[in-house]
């Protein structure tokens, strides 16, 4: 059984080349149906992301397609032009056997992500999994690989708090402050000034934390309502922004503003309504969106990106010290599952020479049968029994010898010896 990935990320090619080869779920299951009618022989997996797209192949036999067979499938597959090519071939790179399988263990780990624990991989591989396993192009020794990466992660989730530690703004601002002041958000109002790509991940945060109300504003309405459409939240009106902070638990401010668009004075005009309930505010934005003079007035807890960059700072560096904890689970799985791989082969070798071996057994004993005419029962099960302790003998040595090699890992050798030997190539013919 043998393993190998084809790809390309992002610690190898820029943006430009990555887009072009990246594949959408139809353009996955394309691609595969056409691997299929192609290398029928091989398993194949194809694993796309916005940072890397990797195929992983996996075969029974000993031999893959030609390298630069896979390269230039995926080349017309993706629909490069074949006179431009050779320049993304020139950037996959190939991985074998124990390096493929490390590899995928550590990709479903986040470890080879560009920001160090994001969970997002995970889903991203249990899908690439999910379409090949429906396309039928994994079998055998990818279900195994693909369960065992699977595994290494669930791991290294559990056993490690790679993940415990958040790095985004928006994350930080949701995970480490505002759950510290209110432990729960299920029943908070969230007021969000924005509609850009910080405000988005931040209502995702706020969603993923249990957050129910959460109102959008922003000077264009229209992006207002997309994004508070695609969260099931509501619009508040920009002019009504400051009668909704009488109302707020929460205030996140990311706008393109180039001043304060909160100022004490604003909050001073709502404050009595709000009956000294605290109010959690944070400026996501450069310039600063809120007055800074928010901070020093009653019940308000205001944290700038400088303040949310220093827990940022912090939480990547107790992610780096949870490397060499996840390193180690990644170094156990890949050898767990090579030695489980190493003894499905060599099982496959040992079940044949059994095949083999009893064949002899019950010709020689059907001829000694036929000779000596009727038996009593007990003296026929007497016959076949010795005949049975006898196979059991002579195989006991070499099906040993076979497992105490696959264990050590150095089965190959042995393995070709055997087949020749006992000439199971020519009866699989």
């Amino acid at each position: 059984m043998k393993i190998c990935m084809f790809g390309i990320d992002h610690k190898t090619a820029s943006v430009a080349v990555r887009e072009s080869y990246a594949f959408s779920a139809d353009k996955t299951r394309t691609f595969l149906d056409k691997w299929h009618a192609a290398f029928s022989d091989a398993e194949a997996v194809l694993l796309s992301t916005c940072n890397r797209t990797e195929l992983y192949l996996g075969t029974q036999e000993d031999a893959f397609p030609e390298e630069r067979a896979v390269t230039r499938f995926l080349a017309d597959t993706a629909g490069q032009k074949s006179e431009t090519a050779s320049e993304p071939n020139r950037l996959l790179h190939v991985l074998y056997g124990e390096d493929a399988v490390r590899h995928l263990f550590s990709v479903a780990s986040s470890l080879e992500s560009m920001v160090l624990g994001e969970p997002q991989i995970l889903a991203q591989i249990k899908e690439a999994y999910n379409i090949a396993s429906d396309e039928g192009t994994a079998g055998i020794v990818l279900h195994s690989l693909f369960q065992s990466a699977l595994k290494t992660a669930k791991r290294v989730s559990v056993e490690t708090e790679l993940f415990r530690h958040r790095i985004s703004l928006p994350a930080v601002a949701v995970s480490d402050f505002a759950l510290e002041l209110f432990e729960k958000l299920s029943d908070k109002r969230a007021l969000v000034l924005g509609a850009g790509e910080m405000a988005e991940e931040t209502i995702r945060y706020l969603k993923d934390a249990g957050g129910k109300d959460i109102a959008v504003a922003n000077r264009s309405r229209k992006k207002a309502e997309l994004l508070a459409e695609r969260f099931e939240g509501r619009v508040a009106d920009w002019d009504a922004r400051i009668t909704e902070l009488g109302a707020a638990d929460l205030l996140i401010a990311a706008t393109g503003a180039g001043e304060p668009v909160i100022t004490a004075e604003d909050y001073r005009s709502i404050a009595a309504a709000r009956g000294g309930r605290p109010l959690f505010m944070v400026d996501l934005s450069v310039p600063r969106n809120l007055d800074e003079r928010l901070g020093r007035l009653p019940n308000v807890y205001l944290y700038s990106i400088d303040d949310l960059e220093e827990a940022c700072s912090r939480n990547r560096k107790a992610r780096q010290r949870e490397i060499p904890k996840a390193q180690r689970v990644i170094a156990q799985e890949t050898e767990s599952f090579l030695k489980g791989l190493r003894l499905r082969g060599s099982g496959e070798l040992i079940a044949e020479l059994r095949r083999q071996w009893n064949g002899v057994k019950e010709d020689e004993v059907q001829r000694l049968l036929n000779k000596t005419g009727p038996l009593s029962p007990e003296t026929e099960s007497e016959i076949r029994y010795a005949f049975d302790r006898l196979i059991n003998k002579l195989l006991h040595a070499p099906m040993r010898s076979i497992r105490d090699e696959s264990l050590e890992g150095k089965p190959a050798r042995l393995l070709d010896a055997m087949s020749k030997l006992f000439r199971f190539q020519d009866r699989r013919k």
